[in-house]
């Protein structure tokens, strides 16, 4: 059964690691804009402050901001899916890059002011367009249009430090616990637990897992072909529709397990409250990790909007994400990957492998590159190790809701909430 359930399981993944690629959906290259924008405001914003206050931000050097904006496009134009917005903003990117004047980068790649679909207007702002206005290029700009644009880049510069600062004195609280944390870490591998839990098999647990697994995908693969033919959805009926896609496989798994749902709190460890100080200090590690990944792998592989979805724009966008990715994604997958999966491979193979295992069985069913990855893996096993540390899925639950906290409402502040021009 299990090699079965791994089969049918593998080809759903083959398909979605190995198929090519023809082409990117709809709406790729609005959001590769709206991020490229951002970004490049935040580097002018940014241009006089310190180096540490920029790694602070997140900001790499302009020179590699502005390479990995035309790596974007250009992945775009390479599968036809740069429009008229990209076109204009492809040269006068390049010509930031290379020092040259913006009118001569654009008279050698043939591109005209009058290309750009809203040309005629100028009332939304971009980087690209301030760029050209102040090189007196294209049709007369909209009012106050540099007294706004520069409130822009304030707002932007503040936002992102802030956001940036809240992380910081969250991850140095938690290096403060560090060394308290370590010792309630599982030094050996361990065996079989006692207990209910204690009698699943590595085999129960997989065959659990994709069963609920499987029924996740025929549900969202049949969602997907109703709201081709319905077209749009009410904001509260999607939410549901979403929350009933996250907690499908959860509610399979309990469903198999438990007769009765206290009996699941009780053996998952629900019933206790998290411990906060194992939580920031993992959560520390975390950022550290991230932080090396970062330097090893940022760059390598640039995709067009990477991360950000226009899904999340405005204020029903930021209460979606919060709802679904910051409080249902987290209960749903660590009951799921945690409570269920890491728990009944522990019982044979001992906690570092059963947590080296579900993390990367956690991490491939999320589709990311090789940074997303590697990310999600290591977020896996270091909830997986806390879990065991604790006893207290409510840790691990915590954690998780951080993590994504901390990541969603930032990006939506940064790349969603309205600015000047």
């Amino acid at each position: 059964m299990v090699a079965l359930l791994a089969f049918i399981l593998g080809i759903w993944m083959w398909d979605h690691y190995f198929s090519p690629l023809e082409g990117y959906p709809p709406g790729t290259e609005e959001v590769a804009l709206l991020k490229i924008d951002r970004e490049l405001r935040l580097t002018d914003a940014m241009e006089n402050d310190p180096a540490w206050m920029r790694r602070l931000a997140g900001l790499k050097a302009t020179g590699t901001e502005l390479r990995n904006a035309l790596a974007a496009l250009d992945k775009l134009r390479d599968r036809n899916a740069l429009g008229g917005a990209g076109l204009l903003a492809y040269p006068v990117i390049r010509a930031e890059l290379e020092s040259v004047p913006v009118d001569s980068m654009m008279s050698l790649m043939g591109v005209a002011a009058s290309d750009d679909p809203e040309a005629s207007v100028w009332e939304r702002g971009s980087w690209w367009r301030a760029k050209m206005i102040a090189a007196d290029i294209g049709p007369e700009p909209a009012p106050r249009w540099k007294e706004k644009y520069d409130a822009s880049l304030r707002t932007l510069r503040f936002r992102s430090l802030a956001a940036s600062t809240v992380s910081a004195v969250l991850v140095l609280a938690g290096l403060c616990f560090v060394p308290f944390s370590l010792g309630k870490f599982p030094v050996r591998s361990g065996g079989r637990r006692r207990g209910y839990a204690g009698a699943w098999t590595p085999g129960l647990g997989l065959t659990v897992f994709m069963v609920g697994t499987l029924a996740w995908i025929g549900y969202i693969s049949a969602l997907g072909i109703g709201i081709e033919v319905v077209k749009s959805l009410p904001p509260l009926m999607g939410l549901a529709l979403d929350t009933a896609a996250r907690f499908l496989p959860t509610l399979i798994a309990v469903g198999f397990l438990f007769k009765q749902p206290k009996h699941a709190v009780r053996v998952l460890g629900l019933n206790g409250p998290p411990h906060l100080r194992m939580v920031l200090a993992v959560y520390a590690l975390l950022v550290s990790a991230s932080a090396g990944l970062n330097l090893l792998l940022g760059g390598n592989d640039i995709e067009p909007g990477g991360g950000v979805s226009l899904a999340d724009g405005g204020w029903q966008g930021l209460a979606f994400g919060i709802i679904s990715a910051c409080l249902v994604a987290p209960v749903a997958e660590e009951i799921l990957y945690r409570g269920v999966l890491f728990r009944s491979l522990a019982n044979r193979t001992g906690v570092w492998a059963a947590a080296a295992l579900s993390a990367v069985i956690f991490s491939a069913v999320h589709f990311y590159d090789l940074h997303g990855f590697l990310s999600v893996a290591t977020f896996g096993f270091a909830a997986a190790l806390l879990y065991a540390a604790t006893g207290s899925l409510m840790s691990a639950i915590l954690l998780h809701v951080l993590h994504n906290v901390l990541i969603k409402i930032p990006a939506w502040i940064f790349y969603h909430a309205r600015i000047e021009w």
